[in-house]
């Protein structure tokens, strides 16, 4: 007879609802200026992350394009071998990434400054790289992970609800 998982998976859930409840809290004026550039923009939205960061980047992408803003999705570690050609003067940038500090997403920063293409971050730390070059911080709050310590679950949980939240902005 086969295990019954039905305690961990209640746990989960539990672990994670406490996470988006503080994400709901968090929200503060920052969303309000990201939604207010998004629709402000006269091109595209370009979305770029790294690992699940850029797969829950990816999801976003999607769903802003369901609602008919123009959007598309770059890999981090694609736009600095010949894709950054993708994005334009008259797009805006939102970047995924928990810590702020990822390599690959360090030479994206860099390009949309040099560029002057406005830059919307979805970060967990306040005082990263990402968060204090980016004209608008979308800080996402720690929380407990469920499961694993390193398995990112609340935290993907936090960014994909935020998102979903924008696009319905």
């Amino acid at each position: 007879m086969s295990k019954d998982y039905k305690k961990i998976a209640r746990a989960v859930l539990s672990t994670e609802i406490e996470g988006l409840k503080k994400l709901r809290k968090n929200i503060d004026s920052s969303f309000n200026k990201a939604v207010d550039l998004i629709l402000k923009t006269e091109g595209k939205i370009a979305f770029c992350g790294v690992g699940k960061s850029g797969l829950i980047a990816r999801k976003a992408a999607a769903t802003l394009s369901s609602v008919g803003t123009p959007s598309f999705y770059l890999d981090g570690n694609d736009f600095s071998h010949g894709d950054s050609g993708s994005v334009t003067k008259k797009d805006i940038m939102l970047i995924y990434s928990a810590s702020g500090e990822t390599n690959e997403l360090k030479k994206v920063i860099t390009y949309c400054s040099r560029m002057g293409i406005k830059l919307i971050s979805f970060c967990q730390k306040k005082n990263s790289t990402l968060s204090k070059s980016s004209d608008v911080n979308i800080l996402i709050p720690n929380s407990k992970e469920a499961g694993f310590p390193l398995l990112p679950t609340t935290s993907t949980t936090s960014f994909l609800a935020l998102s979903d939240a924008l696009a319905v902005a």
